[in-house]
């Protein structure tokens, strides 16, 4: 009778643990339809020549893609494959870590006083940096903000060493001494402080001036104006620098590197002049930077991946309730005082596990200097807006939007008000971080996001049934999902991660920052056209711009890397690099 007793009082204490285990707000995932049509796929034989062993195993070590022997007759489903495998190949896990921390790449620093960075080699002991906010820029390379229409504009400052001026309503050059916010009117004044009619802002930047939008501070208001004179409304009135926190509480943080063979690149463009016009795509370009690399007594073992970079968001691993299903790495990161909801400063750093979240995966292949740009994300990152896709019968069928409270940057899928930022950083060049504000009516503190374009199709949003382009497209990315998951070991970490989608430009051509158009039609981007990562594009999706919108120069399209990568100008080359004095020898790879 004794034993019994215990026994049911056990029983009674277990079902109260697990009741409140499943009481417990719980995670959600993006869940794949799995009856879409099977248009882009891989077989399993060659599944297992991605790995190094030659089997698939779990968390086994994938080798990358060969870029330089990438189909000359391509189909969008051979882009969605060599990104899969990249991503595969960054993530694996490689001596304790994984092999983005390899000294196969390199960590990019932040801007200094001057604008320039400088690339930092992975090196046994030495930790990755990161930062705490995403700063995006367009062609002129300056910050870009994003009006209430879902286009891209950049933001040009007035020089502090001169006074700002606007051209009147005569197109006379006046100083401007004041602007005042008179209801959703602004008044621009002089310095007698008399109203200026019709200012219109004077864009230094000549280059994409129709894109430029001048910046005018009323008290604490943006104003935002164009050469014409027209007010470019914005949501939020700011540039990028905002700023994302998970539902956990962690702020985002951000890592962007680039491998070996875009360093050496760079290093034989900068210091030769050799192939500087274009990132390389093929063996001979493969072998000159082999050549150039090993002068500088440097051996690039995976020298056919060519150039890549690598753009990734995290947070921190503490603030997740389960981290089994991320890839996790440590790292040193910002830290604030918190104290002030509207007003964080930081306070130095400090070393954590983190957890990734987020991917855009870059590089170079044969036929494409203008480079693949794809993106990943964490099944629990957001939930999906609705979307069409085709089923194995290539009948269209509506995936509806995504339910629940548990996702890691939404407390509930149903939130209409989504996608606004709580907070943008103040950084400043030579800085890794700076004070991060509130934006106006918010506190320091998570949002609400939601994946307005998943899979990146323009066409179609909102789902039309008659309309089978989005469906078509939104089905070879989830079909290629569907079987990297289905192939991968049970107990892989990277099941847990998604394609978002890639986009490229038709036949390699320089982009133009259309985001789509006919297949035919030069510059335009194809693919998934308007693919963005909820992390990293959070307050900049839309169905109107692509990842060429801001790596491209718009009037005069050009394939130069420092208008395709944004990194690549700043990067300064490594010191007491040798000059090529010999034919480039050949790579063995």
């Amino acid at each position: 009778m004794k034993r019994s007793t215990t026994i049911a009082a056990a029983m009674i204490i277990l079902s109260f643990v697990l009741w409140k285990c499943s009481s417990r707000q719980p995670s959600v995932t993006s869940s794949l339809p799995q009856n879409v049509l099977a248009s882009c796929t891989l077989s399993a034989d060659t599944f297992k020549t991605w790995f190094k062993s030659g089997q698939v195993t779990a968390n086994g070590l994938v080798t990358p893609a060969n870029s330089v022997t990438f189909p000359k007759n391509n189909t969008n489903c051979d882009f969605y494959k060599w990104s899969e495998r990249m991503f595969l190949w960054v993530t694996s896990p490689l001596a304790g870590k994984t092999v983005l921390e390899s000294p196969e790449f390199y960590n990019v620093s932040p801007e200094d006083s001057a604008g320039n960075r400088v690339l930092i080699p992975n090196a046994p002991g030495k930790l990755l940096h990161m930062s705490s906010h995403i700063s995006k820029s367009g062609a002129s390379r300056l910050p870009v903000v994003q009006d209430k229409k879902g286009n891209f504009f950049e933001i040009e400052d007035t020089n502090p060493a001169t006074k700002a001026r606007v051209k009147d309503a005569a197109n006379k050059v006046v100083e401007v001494a004041q602007v005042k916010a008179e209801g959703n009117s602004f008044v621009f004044l002089d310095a007698a402080g008399k109203t200026i009619d019709h200012p219109k802002a004077i864009i230094e930047h000549k280059n994409n001036h129709h894109q430029i939008v001048h910046r005018f501070m009323a008290g604490n208001r943006t104003v935002l104006l164009d050469e014409n004179g027209n007010v470019v409304q914005s949501e939020a009135g700011q540039a990028t620098g905002d700023v994302l926190m998970s539902q956990g509480g962690s702020l985002v943080y951000y890592l962007t590197m680039v491998n070996d063979v875009y360093a050496w690149y760079l290093n034989l463009s900068k210091n030769t002049g050799l192939m500087s016009k274009q990132f390389p795509t093929t063996a001979t370009d493969r072998d000159a930077i082999y050549a150039y690399a090993l002068l500088n007594h440097v051996t690039l073992p995976d020298p056919n991946a060519l150039a890549m970079e690598f753009k990734t968001s995290w947070v921190l691993a503490g603030s997740l309730k389960d981290t089994t299903g991320y890839v996790i790495i440590s790292a040193v990161i910002p830290t604030y005082d918190t104290s002030n909801p509207k007003e964080w400063k930081p306070k130095g750093d400090t070393t954590a596990r983190m957890a990734l979240v987020g991917a855009h995966v870059v590089g170079s292949v044969a036929g494409h200097p203008e480079m693949i740009w794809s993106t990943f994300e964490h099944q629990n990152n957001t939930p999906n807006a609705s979307y069409a896709y085709l089923d194995q019968s290539g009948h269209t069928q509506i995936q509806p939007q995504d339910t629940g409270t548990g996702w890691l940057f939404s407390n509930n899928a149903s939130d209409t008000a989504v996608n606004h930022s709580h907070m943008v950083d103040t950084s400043k060049k030579g800085k890794t971080s700076d004070i991060i504000y509130a934006t106006p009516g918010h506190t320091i503190s998570a949002s609400n996001t939601l994946q307005i374009l998943p899979w990146g199709s323009a066409p179609g949003v909102p789902p039309n049934p008659g309309d089978t382009s989005a469906s078509a497209s939104n089905s070879e990315i989830l079909s290629i999902n569907n079987t990297i998951h289905q192939l991968l070991a049970a107990g892989d970490v990277r099941k847990n991660y998604i394609l978002i989608g890639a986009t490229w430009t038709q036949g390699g051509t320089a982009p133009n920052g259309i985001s789509y158009g006919t297949d035919k039609t030069p510059g335009v981007s194809v693919g998934t056209s308007v693919v963005a990562n909820s992390t990293m594009e959070t307050y900049f999706q839309s169905t109107s711009n692509s990842c060429f919108s801001c790596h491209s120069a718009f009037t005069t399209p050009v394939l130069t890397p420092d208008t395709i990568s944004h990194v690549f100008a700043a990067i300064q080359v490594f010191p007491g690099t040798a000059a090529l004095k010999k034919s480039p020898a050949k790579s063995k790879h």
